[in-house]
């Protein structure tokens, strides 16, 4: 748990350090990590809130103490929370120092006040945080009440008491209030360091670093099947993930869409696409396929173009490693079957290229770590060879009815990202991840088949995908 330390100014006057620790982790506040600050996110507010901290990269030392302002466009109440690198959240304001927590409109409002009675001081643990303003335009008294109670009991008898007068837990209080004018919120991820270590480079927080994230999305669309409909749906939910994740400022979208034109995707669209980026050494290309796709006994894997084009996996991948950048990720939602191909067209052995080094920070603390810390290849795909990739059948194609799932493995990927987008995880670690969550989902998908035998269902019973690469 964080140890946001207040300091209470009388002790202080008196020459003494007394830690009184905010140590409360509010497990009611989601259960799952990541969903606190997913609940957080009202779009359609009223009104707009502003968080920020007196660092401009947001970067902290053990030891240091925090100063944030708050500024919100109305009158209102100011409830101040924080995640820390284990995910845990505490409720920082008010507190039993400063109770009152009302704001108004316009004013810059620093969280301590200048006689406010206490300090926010930095403590493990260590890595990516977030500091999250909501501004209530009503108080949330079931909060109120456990303020000067959460300094003096556990973590446990606190989450007990996280409840509004009909027992709802706060968490389900806000979502119920998700498309309510009423409240605002705004968040500012933070970095922490232990004493000793120096401050990583770079921007964090508000975005303010270099380097970009260059998403290519090639999806084979004009499938006249029901593919054509579930791989549009991939790219979407890819395009959605990294584009509600990412500052704007830091991410270049090329998505090669033909649906509207009706041109069918072609192995030149896909390689002028790559060979056009504007990428730097700093950068981070992800390039994202969904459609067909089948094995080569001889040359590999290949994206197999609703066009009748062939793609090799390795001319891709060594289309996108010629451009130099630091991260260089390829993934594929499609089958991996054999099915060889004329040996004129396999591609030549592919040549190793080499990869600039840089250390970046910022954005959501997940897609902070995977594309602005990492560096080198991260190349996976749907299925593990001899296997099929699959899309949702028709029954269980749509999330709340209307949201389209498109396929299995590239749903859960999404899932599995958005769910611990606030923790501290590598590549290897979120890639387990997937593969565990994508072949549960397709064995509960399709558990009916599976048991009669259906085919492909007689020889397929599991869908475990592939990495071929990973940093």
């Amino acid at each position: 748990m964080k140890n946001i330390y207040t300091f209470c100014l009388f002790f202080l006057l008196c020459g003494t350090t007394v830690y009184a620790q905010s140590d409360a982790t509010i497990k009611a506040l989601g259960g799952t990590r990541g969903a606190f600050v997913e609940r957080f996110d009202n779009t359609n507010a009223a009104f707009s809130v502003r968080v920020e901290v007196d660092r401009h990269d947001a970067t902290y030392t053990e030891g240091d103490v925090l100063q944030a302002f708050v500024t919100s466009r109305e009158d209102g109440y100011l409830y101040l929370f924080y995640r820390d690198a284990n995910a845990n959240v505490s409720v920082l304001f008010p507190n039993r120092y400063q109770q009152n927590n009302s704001i108004r409109r316009g004013e810059r409002t620093p969280v301590p006040g200048p006689s406010a009675g206490f300090r926010l001081r930095i403590g493990a643990p260590f890595g990516h945080e977030q500091l999250t303003a909501v501004v209530s335009r009503r108080p949330l008294p079931f909060l109120d009440s456990i303020v000067e109670a959460k300094f003096r009991v556990s973590p446990d008898t606190l989450v007990a008491s996280i409840n509004d007068n009909e027992g709802n837990s706060f968490a389900n209080v806000m979502e119920r209030q998700a498309g309510s004018p009423d409240w605002a919120e705004h968040s500012i991820n933070i970095r922490t360091v232990p004493r000793g270590t120096r401050p990583p480079s770079g921007g964090t927080g508000g975005g303010t670093g270099t380097a970009k994230i260059h998403l290519i999305l090639a999806a084979d669309i004009n499938d006249r099947t029901n593919v054509g409909r579930s791989v549009w749906a991939d790219a979407h939910n890819v395009h959605e993930l990294f584009k509600n994740n990412v500052d704007s400022g830091r991410l270049n979208v090329v998505d090669l869409e033909t649906r509207r034109s009706g041109d069918l995707l072609t192995k030149n669209d896909i390689l002028q696409a790559i060979s056009g980026l504007n990428a730097n050494s700093d950068d981070a290309i992800v390039f994202l396929y969904s459609g067909h796709g089948a094995i080569d006994s001889v040359a590999g894997h290949y994206l197999q173009l609703y066009s009748g084009d062939r793609v090799f996996r390795s001319e891709v991948l060594e289309a996108l490693k010629s451009r130099r950048a630091r991260l260089t990720v390829l993934i594929s939602d499609c089958c991996s079957n054999v099915v060889d191909v004329d040996p004129s067209i396999r591609p030549r052995p592919a040549q190793g290229t080499s990869r600039g080094v840089v250390e970046i920070k910022g954005i959501r603390p997940l897609m902070e770590i995977l594309f602005f810390e990492t560096r080198g290849v991260v190349d996976i795909t749907a299925a593990e060879d001899g296997t099929f990739g699959f899309v949702y059948p028709p029954e269980a194609r749509y999330e709340n009815g209307n949201h389209h799932k498109g396929s299995i493995f590239i749903w859960n990927f999404r899932n599995v990202m958005i769910q611990e987008m606030y923790a501290s995880k590598s590549w290897e670690q979120i890639f387990a991840q997937v593969r565990e969550e994508t072949n549960r989902d397709f064995k509960q998908v399709f558990a009916d088949r599976i048991e009669r035998g259906v085919r492909p269902f007689d020889e397929q019973k599991t869908l475990i995908p592939k990495a071929f690469t990973l940093p």
